[in-house]
């Protein structure tokens, strides 16, 4: 069984550094309207982190899988 991992961030940078330093990966979802940002896993395919219950009908932008 796979465990999916979801891990809010106040800002966008915040989100890329703690991907940056603890080598998670995943996509980052930036919400236009908050700037909030959510590290997705990394399996997760783009189409379905904008129709997850935590991003959907927001906009917002996705900071690509690393």
């Amino acid at each position: 069984m796979t465990v999916l991992t979801y891990r809010e961030f106040a800002t966008a940078q915040d989100a890329r550094s703690y991907r940056h330093e603890h080598g998670t990966g995943g996509w980052i979802f930036v919400s236009d309207a908050t700037g909030r940002a959510i590290i997705f896993p990394p399996c997760m395919p783009p189409s379905a982190i904008f129709l997850h219950p935590m991003t959907k009908g927001q906009n917002g932008s996705l900071i690509g899988n690393a």
